[in-house]
């Protein structure tokens, strides 16, 4: 009987999933994607131009934003270790949507924004309006959050095979940069130039086309068996070690191990659930845990990485707002559509490294992510030099500078994070237990989440202690905030160094 119901389950599962189901996930992502993404990009310039905000108070904003991004992507991880993918996608499917319908109803009623004609140009937003604002951005972060990781791994889940797999991730990266591209240049273009309303509708259309298709793929979908969420095993070998180093004495931790093996032993098999029976020992629980504090030092130098990246793209559209956007004539490009730069570079260069480059030469993923850290470092150097050059011309005759001087440390930049990212992804893959794999990409963005947060306070001490970052522009000094970055980056170059030399000496011979 048992075997009769084991190989039904079998045949049903063989019937689900499978290649039936990718565009149904993809074409959720690419809704999804290119919904957030359309809001995402130009809430830097809604916040100061439809709430009057000032270019630092818009810029914290944005970062709090990030970081909340990137902290929902762990946190719905942990979700999908215990409730599943499928659930987590389709709950930031539908964030994302109501998330575009907040921000068009901000746009729509002048009274839920300081738009308000009795508030006047210079308004200050009221309570309620901000909690509506706040609302909406906190779905944003559940929507990108929770779409970016999960989809994947739910797509990846669907095919059995290795070769199947990684053709769904290289589509999902497609899909999902393309998407990213049209919202932050189409959906952009279409908010500066028609208006806000008729930008968020669009983004609002994506978001729902994307939550329609992704559910008619539901009745195909394959869904993962219920196991143990891996960090209960990383607090209960925490646990254990507080707790015997709170015991005197070697009876006291005897009697504890003899309980222990007491109650294992007086539940029978057959009342243990599927996920007591894969529950590791404690031997491996501990070698997990002692894993991961190895893997934390190399761990930190992300979130220095994620508090500049955060700045610089703050940075960039503060820049671009105040510099000639046009592209020829008739063509004005949207202040914040500069960063499609950075993806358009990073597409291009992802091919390039890997079909050639890391043919020719063997790089290690961490001789990889330490020459990131290095095109980090001119990029932010090229800027600064960028700056002190427009500075310098406001004097001058001629009329603002182009904003194509911005492309160059801009490619610099993608180029950097086509080096970083993937070997990111890989190294961590690879190191972290196998029971934590599919959290390994959700804790590196909880790094990059810290710096985003604490980028709030970098930019509020350079605000109270220079005169480098002000409201306007053109009076600021941002060429000192670049240099700034540059030497930041350098230190934690240095420091990532060493890590990895540690790491390195602990027998990890090939990364």
């Amino acid at each position: 009987m048992d075997e009769a119901l084991t190989a039904g389950s079998r045949v049903q599962k063989l019937k689900l999933g499978g290649w039936k189901t990718f565009p149904y996930v993809l074409g959720g992502v690419a809704g999804v994607s290119m919904g957030y993404q359309g809001l995402l990009s130009n809430l830097l310039v809604y916040l100061i131009k439809q709430y009057h905000l000032n270019n630092a108070d818009a810029t914290q904003i944005l970062s709090v934003v990030n970081g909340c991004i990137q902290f929902a992507s762990i946190l719905c991880a942990v979700v999908a270790d215990a409730l599943g993918c499928f659930y987590v996608v389709y709950v930031s499917l539908l964030a994302s949507f109501l998330s575009s319908f907040l921000f068009v109803l901000t746009s729509a009623k002048p009274s839920l924004s300081s738009q308000s004609s009795s508030l006047g140009l210079s308004g200050a937003p009221t309570g309620g309006q901000f909690s509506v604002l706040y609302f909406a951005i906190f779905l944003l972060a559940v929507a990108a959050g929770g779409s970016r990781l999960s989809s994947a791994t739910f797509g990846a889940s669907q095919v059995d095979t290795s070769e199947g797999q990684a053709s769904f991730f290289n589509w999902f990266s497609m899909t999902s940069y393309t998407a990213l591209i049209v919202g932050m240049t189409a959906i952009v273009y279409v908010e500066d130039n028609v208006g806000w309303l008729i930008g968020f509708s669009l983004c609002a259309g994506a978001s729902a086309v994307g939550v329609l298709l992704f559910h008619l793929g539901r009745p195909y979908y394959r869904h993962s068996e219920c196991r143990e969420n891996p960090f209960l095993t990383l607090l209960r070998s925490i646990g254990r070690k507080l707790w015997r180093k709170t015991q005197t004495t070697y009876e006291s931790v005897s009697h504890y191990h003899r309980l222990d093996a007491a109650g294992s032993e007086s539940r029978p098999p057959q009342f243990e659930s599927s996920i007591d029976q894969h529950r590791l020992t404690e031997t491996e629980e501990d070698e997990i845990l002692s894993s991961i504090i190895l893997l934390l030092p190399l761990l930190s130098t992300i979130v220095p990485v994620g508090l500049l990246s955060n700045i610089q793209s703050s940075l960039i559209i503060l820049q671009a707002m105040v510099m000639d956007c046009h592209l020829g004539p008739n063509f004005l490009i949207p202040a914040a559509s500069t960063a499609t730069f950075t993806h358009a570079a990073f597409v291009v260069s992802i091919p390039f490294l890997e079909g050639i480059v890391y043919k020719r030469w063997h790089i290690s993923p961490l001789q990889r992510i330490g020459i990131s850290h290095v095109l980090a470092i001119l990029s932010f150097a090229c800027t600064a030099i960028i700056e002190s050059i427009r500075l310098a011309s406001l004097d001058g005759p001629g009329g603002a500078m182009s904003v194509l001087w911005l492309v160059p440390p801009l490619l610099l930049m993608g180029l950097a994070e086509a080096f970083a990212v993937p070997s990111q992804l890989l190294f961590y893959f690879q190191e972290f237990p196998e029971s934590l794999r599919n959290s390994s990409a959700g804790v590196t963005a909880l790094m990059t989440g810290i710096g985003c947060y604490l980028s709030t306070t970098v930019v509020a001490a350079i605000r109270r202690d220079t005169n480098w970052w002000q409201d306007d522009t053109d009076q600021s000094r941002l060429d000192n905030v670049y240099w700034l970055m540059a030497a930041l980056m350098l230190l934690d170059f240095g420091f990532f160094l060493l890590c990895a030399v540690v790491y390195k000496s602990r027998g990890k011979t090939n990364i």
